[in-house]
């Protein structure tokens, strides 16, 4: 009889811990879905938040005494403040002149103002591209009066536009559209074979600099 009662004590207990197991399951998919509605709801609340954060700071800005233009420029950044900057670009100019570089010499750029994707080397005058793409490069070279330079861009030692400047403390221009694959370098040099006179100049009253950033 004992033997009885112990059987069936087991298969009571048997049949009643499936039960209990589906019941604390539903109980815990009820609080998920709760969790997960109010993690929603906390998500939309922070967005309206950070919306009136940003209606709140341009507002102040128009009450401000900001003139029109710094205005307009002003309201763009914060409308645009959470939203991070991806792309890759450089400018850095010659914090003095150059004085004699004489030929194939690469022109360093040691003031970086801009270096978007940290390709540009400040130390070595070297932009490297950090990625492949349709890349523009700008430069710009000051010489001194009544003396002259050559100067080139160089990709990969490949040779890919030219400027001459000369007399009356000008500055000349170079601008290049160029396809790029990730790793090659990007720099700025005397001519080989025509060596220039006198410094290059670079100062604040005309720098010369080198610049670039990815198109596409």
């Amino acid at each position: 009889m004992k033997s009885l009662f112990l059987l069936l004590s087991i298969v009571s207990a048997s049949i009643s811990e499936p039960a209990d197991l589906e019941s604390r399951l539903q109980v815990l998919e009820v609080t998920f879905k709760k969790q997960e509605i109010e993690n929603r709801e906390l998500k939309e609340e922070v967005r309206s938040l950070k919306t009136d954060n940003r209606q709140i700071l341009i507002q102040l800005a128009l009450m401000s005494g900001a003139t029109r233009g710094n205005r307009h420029v002003l309201t763009q950044r914060l409308l645009h403040q959470d939203s991070p900057i991806d792309g890759i670009g450089f400018y850095a100019y010659m914090s003095k002149d150059e004085p004699d570089p004489r030929g194939h010499h690469t022109l360093i750029y040691d003031v970086t103002q801009t270096n978007l994707g940290n390709g540009y080397n400040r130390n070595t005058g070297v932009f490297t591209a950090p990625r492949d793409g349709l890349y523009s490069f700008t430069w710009s070279t000051r010489v001194q009066c009544s003396l002259a330079h050559t100067t080139d861009l160089i990709i990969n030692e490949r040779i890919m536009g030219s400027t001459y400047a000369y007399c009356g403390y000008n500055t000349v221009t170079g601008h290049v559209v160029a396809i790029v694959n990730q790793g090659d370098v990007i720099f700025v040099r005397t001519h080989s074979t025509s060596p220039g006179q006198g410094a290059i100049k670079s100062n604040e009253f005309g720098r010369s600099a080198f610049s670039g950033f990815l198109i596409q």
